[in-house]
């Protein structure tokens, strides 16, 4: 009998997981899903044969059950998609230490503390078997009004350029860089060629591990824009107030 492939969601109930299970439906066997609302995740994957599915109700800021929770999966996974994260506040995390604490757990330390358990997790397999999270062009450079929300997918980006290194060859590592994209519970506003959906958003990273591509940007101008304000020196740089 040949093996199930199976998938970890972290973040199973977000707009851009949702549409990557529907893409994804066919291809594995299996669906291990993390989110803060056990039946409400149920509820939004009702319409997909439920043998299919595992849920597991689950806190990041809660490190410990999440790593007992890891602990409990199977060991051998083909994939992981980690979706979860938070922009938070900066101007009330300066004020208040708690919530910055909390930004820099849910967008640095406790995605690095799993994902290092997570892939012990699973099967060796440069071809078919990969790492995919999602962090943000936030990430590249810092700017103030994204201060530290920044600096934790910053702290990210480079986890996985590093883990990339470490599996070279074993599995494969891949950074979904994200602009403006249209979740909830809220909306961007902006230019619109600038905004994508989380349909499209969920088709490009889909698309984008099927060519092998190991950094997927959801939109291709903010690589560019992102290179252009990376040619700009600091000193030039800290002027700007965005």
């Amino acid at each position: 009998m040949q093996n199930k492939k199976k998938v970890f969601i972290h973040g199973g109930s977000s707009l851009i997981s949702i549409n990557l299970v529907k893409l994804y439906i066919n291809e594995f066997d299996e669906f291990h899903i993390f989110s803060r609302n056990i039946s409400k995740t149920k509820e939004i994957f009702s319409s997909f044969p439920k043998e299919k599915f595992c849920y597991y109700e689950n806190n990041l800021l809660n490190i410990n059950q999440t790593l007992k929770d890891i602990d409990n999966l199977p060991n051998d996974l083909s994939a992981i998609f980690w979706i979860t994260g938070s922009t938070g506040d900066p101007t009330k995390e300066e004020e208040e230490m708690s919530l910055l604490e909390e930004n820099l757990k849910v967008n640095f330390i406790n995605p690095v503390i799993c994902i290092n358990q997570l892939q012990k997790k699973m099967k060796i397999d440069l071809k078919n078997n990969f790492i995919c999270v999602v962090t943000s062009v936030a990430g590249l450079r810092g700017r103030y009004k994204r201060l530290f929300y920044g600096s934790a997918k910053a702290g990210l980006i480079n986890f996985l350029s590093g883990l990339r290194q470490k599996l070279n060859n074993k599995i494969r590592v891949i950074t979904v860089i994200p602009g403006y994209i249209n979740t909830l519970p809220f909306k961007e506003t902006g230019p619109k060629f600038l905004i994508a959906s989380p349909e499209s958003a969920a088709k490009i990273i889909y698309n984008g591990i099927k060519k092998n591509k190991e950094i997927i940007y959801i939109n291709i101008f903010w690589k560019f824009i992102m290179k252009l304000i990376n040619f700009i020196p600091e000193k030039i740089f800290k002027k700007f107030k965005f």
